[in-house]
């Protein structure tokens, strides 16, 4: 049985009401990745300062929030993480910051299934703390939760909806998983719901979102996470605000960011070996470009479009032995592969690290040996 189908059969085992599903033979890593106690505290010191910054967003970038006309939730948000690089000498450099990331509750069990306490003992208990928390900060009434994304059935990641609902089932909470694009499905949810949000329309701005948005600014229904989290730490214009901002000391690990709607062609092209180019509301690694590999006539293509060129930090690296077949036999090879680190918050806090292990430009779940990898501290 392979590492991925033995991760599965445990939370089968361990969760025997869950449906059974293909899932991919990609998932998770079985090589840890090795991090000093020194990057964990830089990473715990570099949360606050991002968090002190996204207090001074609240504060002078409000209005713009309230142009996009959705409503100033009371709750916090589940599921932040910030993603981070590190170089050579172990030092954090922020890549983005999520406010839906995936895997916190596949990666509560990975640690367990791979017999590893994680860095902050976070448990499924928390877990579930969390979200009741945020149903009382919210001031939801029913006593179900409800999981969104759109079609969830085909969603790499859908084992992950089904293991919250079995999680919450254990622990006294109900769970319905919806399909963000049904509008009948969304008007269904009861009055007074908290609605997990792993929608990436963010603002909630396409049309199939409408039903959605009306009910989140009627107060009908509390998203968790939401705009608001959005707009404050994961907007890509958050990055342009911080490195120009002054009040705040800026983090170690922010990177330069410039915008290609007011910045000259000449100045950005003699940069360009040294940043990766993406749309402002880009997220997951989408329309991202090298700026080294790129040819002039599509940099210039970026300018007017709404883009960002963001300094260059290249990932750090791990061997990893992966299974390949050589003269129609497998065999196994050590390979060098990339990782980040995704640190997963709560009210600024930080839950759990794991580290997303692959090849290529960015972190997809297809690369053979690579996936979701626990961290050990060396």
């Amino acid at each position: 049985m392979s590492l991925n189908s033995s991760f599965v059969d445990f939370l089968y085992k361990k969760y025997p009401g869950m449906p059974r599903l293909e899932v991919s033979d990609r998932l998770i890593c079985e090589t840890p990745v090795i991090i000093s106690e020194q990057t964990v505290q830089q990473i715990k010191s570099e949360i606050a300062t991002y968090t002190q910054l996204k207090n001074w967003t609240a504060k002078n970038k409000k209005s713009d929030y309230e142009k996009l006309g959705l409503a100033t939730p009371q709750n916090y948000s589940v599921c932040d993480s910030f993603d981070f690089h590190t170089d050579s000498e172990g030092n954090v450099q922020l890549i983005e910051v999520n406010t839906n990331a995936s895997f916190l509750a596949l990666g509560v069990n990975l640690y367990e299934f791979f017999g590893q306490k994680n860095l902050v003992s976070f448990s499924e208990s928390d877990l579930v703390d969390m979200f009741r928390n945020e149903m009382n900060l919210a001031g939801a009434t029913h006593p179900t939760i409800y999981i969104l994304d759109e079609k969830p059935h085909e969603q790499r990641l859908y084992i992950e909806f089904l293991l919250y609902k079995e999680i919450f089932k254990k622990f006294g909470l109900g769970c319905e998983i919806v399909d963000a694009t049904d509008e009948s499905a969304v008007l269904k949810i009861p009055p007074g719901s908290l609605v997990y949000n792993r929608h990436t329309d963010f603002y909630l701005s396409e049309t199939k979102s409408a039903a959605l948005r009306n009910r989140f600014n009627s107060k009908e229904l509390f998203l968790s996470p939401h705009p608001w989290e959005y707009f404050q730490l994961a907007d890509k214009i958050r990055f342009l605000d911080w490195n120009s901002q002054t009040e705040i000391i800026k983090p170690k690990s922010l990177l330069s960011v410039y915008d290609l709607d007011v910045e000259s062609q000449e100045k950005i092209w003699g940069l360009r070996k040294n940043l990766f180019f993406k749309p402002k509301s880009s997220f997951g690694g989408k329309g991202v470009f090298k700026g080294a590999s790129i040819t002039k006539k599509v940099f210039e293509s970026f300018f007017g479009q709404h883009f960002l060129g963001q300094q260059l930090a290249p990932p750090s690296e791990i061997d990893v032995e992966v299974e390949i077949v050589k003269d129609g036999q497998p065999v196994k090879e050590t390979q060098k592969m990339k990782y980040d680190l995704r640190c997963y918050t709560y009210n600024e806090q930080l839950q759990l690290i794991i580290a997303r292990v692959y090849q290529g430009q960015t972190t997809n779940l297809r690369t053979a040996g690579g996936g979701f990898a626990i961290i050990k501290i060396k």
